[in-house]
């Protein structure tokens, strides 16, 4: 028992180590990554108020330069300058004390009035910052760009000065420039955070404006100047940027002025040529994100730490706790369960009476929340009846408590105030507390009884409306179809009729030709015009012939036949139609065979090669383009030619029988109608297309042969 103990201290004391391993390693893991989520969005935070800033800050620049822009263009066109410049006789002390004047009153450092070699004509304040180079910079700028620029000049231990400049016009020449002198010093004095720094830069990337006392421009030009120099020079002062990157893939600029870091963000001035740089501290960021984890490390712990007390509690009292949990939860459910239920629930007694009942069959029977009567089940149900089943079950429970199964009946209820209701009653044995009771369950099926009597007026009536318009539809279509035979009747009547007028007139003519002919015994003449009848007659049997065509029935059996052949074969019979037209033929030398009926596959070709030719008789140039394309399952005949096409209604009705755009005489259009039907009979598909050539592209698809089947 003594060695029980031990081992179970030693357990005790192993799983206490383990916890404390796992409760510091979460906390360590908990610090470090809240520090860096804190820190990450803290930097996205403060990077957004950083570019808030400095577009706030460049805005209220841009309104504080603005007002020096036009100061140049005073003394332009004044008549002082213009008499200096053209060498003509002048006051200088009145000039010069104009200018200070002005210099007074525009709040500038001195104004100058600049010749083209750089030299002064006039100034209200020389001294040595305004140097030649300056000055020679400032005339090559304006004499090249022929307008006013600007030049911003720092010197090492004096403030930036910005020099604004307008060239004085002499005709067409630049004769002069004027140069305001400005100290840019009153830029730093906007109102911004005491621990921010505002730093700009001139478009050779020199610091000339700092609003830090500490990183002042040349402290910067001189860091900046560090960073580039040999390793044996002194890196007291460093400046180094670079950029990072946080989850959401937002870019930073991170400054390190010595060894303090800053979140910067740098704009271009496109016009100024400046770059302006608004620097934050990162110490406050980093404090917030450490003081954060921290918070979130110790609430972690104090979590655990509670959780393994409860734990510890939970544990004593947890056998007991579950069982009456349990039982308290099975109760509370059953009891949910049977009041929220929509169903009339009964619990009714070996005699018939009513135990209890839940509250939705009180809300079904109309019955008071207190009911001190004993109440039978049977007294619930229409007793119109007195021989149904349910009604009868009820009254004799005593009798047949072994039989009293019932499952889904429909009977009619009664209400407290007399009204009936139809139901879906169900019975079932119930044994409780060792008695013998009956469960009865009750559904109210009053609005499916009216759904089903309402669906059923509307299938009723749905019904004879179907009817109605099948009817009338079937009469629609009869005189549709009755419409559609007499329009082909009377196309078809048409046709012949003009098809057969011509040749039975030439007919009459010749024969009563020949009576007199006969009487004047012009026997050879006769034989002539018997000659010209014979014509008319095959032209006629030839017209007749299509018809005949036309009405041949689907093949029995179709069986194998070469397309290449059949090709080759209408090609040859049509020789003669096609000597001035350039036939191409593209057709693989391993084209299966295609399932047809030789017979329909010449006719279809040869129509088609005759409509071919009749469209390009007008075309220069005539072309007639055959394409196989075998496929797995088909072969693809396309039938390209340039002739005068067709336009959109006619391609609709193309292939319709007596539908032609020839000249009454030329045909009875049935050529691509018996085409069309032909291709059917072989089971194949017929289309036509517009093509580029302005011609015609019919598209013919046949089965092809699967060797072996």
């Amino acid at each position: 028992m003594h060695q029980d103990h031990h081992r179970h201290q030693e357990t005790s004391t192993k799983t206490t180590w383990a916890r404390l391993v796992v409760v510091s390693v979460l906390v360590i893991f908990s610090y470090g990554i809240s520090r860096e989520a804190a820190y990450q969005w803290l930097s996205v935070q403060h990077h957004n108020e950083v570019q808030n800033k400095l577009l706030d800050y460049i805005g209220e620049v841009r309104r504080a330069l603005r007002r020096f822009y036009h100061l140049p263009y005073l003394l332009t066109n004044h008549p002082d300058t213009l008499a200096i410049v053209k060498g003509e006789q002048h006051d200088p002390a009145a000039f010069q004390a104009k200018l200070t004047q002005l210099d007074k009153a525009a709040n500038t450092e001195g104004w100058t009035l600049l010749s083209t070699s750089g030299d002064v004509l006039a100034s209200s304040l020389i001294d040595e910052r305004f140097s030649r180079p300056d000055r020679l910079a400032i005339v090559e700028q304006v004499l090249h760009q022929g307008e006013g620029v600007s030049l911003v000049n720092k010197t090492k231990g004096y403030g930036p000065l910005y020099y604004l400049s307008a060239p004085v016009f002499e005709g067409l020449n630049i004769a002069a420039i004027v140069v305001v002198q400005i100290d840019l010093s009153f830029l730093t004095e906007q109102p911004i955070t005491s621990q921010d720094i505002i730093l700009l830069q001139n478009r050779q990337q020199r610091f000339f404006l700092s609003s830090s006392s500490e990183y002042n421009a040349d402290w910067l030009n001189a860091a900046q100047l560090n960073a580039t120099q040999t390793p044996e020079h002194d890196k007291t002062q460093t400046v180094n940027r670079e950029t990072r990157y946080l989850y959401d893939s937002t870019a930073i600029s991170q400054w390190r002025l010595n060894a303090t870091s800053f979140l910067g963000h740098t704009v271009e001035l496109d016009d100024l040529k400046w770059s302006v740089s608004y620097l934050t501290p990162y110490k406050p960021i980093k404090g917030a994100a450490s003081l954060f984890a921290w918070g979130v490390a110790a609430a972690l712990l104090v979590v655990i730490l509670l959780l393994i007390i409860g734990q510890q509690r939970r544990q004593k009292h947890r056998h007991q706790q579950r069982i009456q949990s349990l039982l308290q939860e099975s109760q509370r459910r059953l009891k949910q369960m049977i009041d929220k239920t929509q169903v009339g629930l009964l619990l009714i007694d070996q005699q018939g009476a009513l135990f209890d009942l839940n509250p939705m069959a009180k809300r079904l029977f109309g019955l008071p929340e207190n009911n001190h009567h004993r109440i039978f089940a049977w007294e619930l149900f229409d007793t119109g009846n007195p021989h149904a089943t349910t009604l009868t079950l009820l009254k004799n429970l005593d009798k047949h408590n072994e039989l009293a199964e019932l499952n889904a009946i429909e009977t009619m209820a009664r209400r407290s105030d007399g009204s009936v209701f139809p139901a879906l009653f169900s019975l079932t044995r119930f044994p409780w507390h060792d008695e013998q009771y009956y469960l009865a369950t009750l559904i109210d099926i009053s609005k499916r009884k009216k759904a089903e009597q309402s669906l059923q007026q509307m299938n009723q009536a749905l019904t004879e409306r179907v009817e109605e318009r099948t009817q009338a539809l079937q009469q629609a279509q009869a005189q549709l179809i009755e419409t559609s035979k007499m329009a082909a009747l009377g196309r078809m009547s048409s046709a012949i009729t003009h098809e057969l007028n011509q040749p039975l007139t030439g007919l009459r003519t010749l024969l009563t030709t020949n009576t007199l002919l006969a009487e004047r015994g012009e026997t050879e003449k006769v034989k002539a015009n018997n000659q010209l009848v014979q014509k008319l007659i095959d032209r006629m049997t030839n017209m007749t012939s299509q018809l005949k065509t036309f009405a041949y029935s689907k093949p029995q059996h179709l069986h194998p036949v070469s397309l290449a052949d059949a090709l080759n074969e209408t090609l040859r019979v049509y020789q003669a139609q096609l000597a001035d037209i350039d036939v191409r033929v593209r057709m693989p030398h391993d084209t299966p065979l295609i399932e047809g009926e030789g017979q329909r596959l010449l006719q279809i070709l040869g129509n088609l090669v005759s409509n071919a030719c009749d469209a390009m008789a007008n075309t220069a140039a005539p072309t007639l383009v055959f394409v196989v394309t075998p496929t797995e399952r088909t072969v693809e005949l396309t039938v390209s030619d340039n002739g005068c096409g067709a336009s959109t209604d006619v391609l609709e009705t193309m292939f319709e029988p007596f539908v032609t755009s020839k000249k009454i005489g030329d045909g009875l259009g049935l050529g691509l109608a018996i085409t069309a039907n032909n291709v059917r009979d072989i089971n194949g598909q017929i289309s036509v297309a517009p093509n580029a050539q302005n011609g015609l592209t019919f598209t013919l698809t046949f089965q092809s042969v699967i060797p072996g089947h």
